[in-house]
């Protein structure tokens, strides 16, 4: 999830690539909604996370009442106690497929929905460099 480390993240991403080569890593995207198994909702709920943005870091679960979002984003969240930390190495070791695979091209644009969509570049060990331009669109109701 872009943005994660804010109280609301964006509501949705509007990328384009400027620039690119035949190998250039795709963008997997994958419902949020399959993130979660059902044995884990009620710890993605009510487990905390240290969300780390500097001066302003705060504590948040991954799911939450009146969250309209999954908030989830490894580089950012820090399991606050054992079973929160346990909980993000299982879902981070789920063999989870994208359901959607977006193969780059120079001029091609993608517009994820942020709060219902989680997105990660694709294995880049054989990628050639890209630019790849990102907007974050907020919701505005926080």
């Amino acid at each position: 999830m872009d943005l994660a480390h804010r109280l609301e993240p964006a509501r949705y991403l509007v990328m384009g690539m400027h620039q690119s080569a035949k190998e250039t890593a795709c963008t997997e995207l994958l419902e949020n909604s399959t993130l979660i198994p059902k044995n884990l909702q009620d710890e993605a709920h009510s487990e905390p996370f240290l969300v780390r943005t500097g001066a302003q870091s705060f504590y948040a679960t991954i799911t939450a009442k009146r969250q309209s979002f999954l908030r989830f984003d490894p580089g950012c969240m820090q399991g606050a106690t054992k079973r929160a930390e346990a909980l993000m190495q299982k879902l981070l070791d789920q063999d989870l497929k994208p359901g959607y695979t977006h193969t780059w091209e120079a001029g091609s644009v993608l517009v994820i929905d942020n709060w219902k969509m989680l997105h990660r570049r694709a294995d880049a060990t054989k990628s050639a460099n890209r630019t790849l331009y990102r907007v974050s669109v907020m919701e505005g109701t926080a």
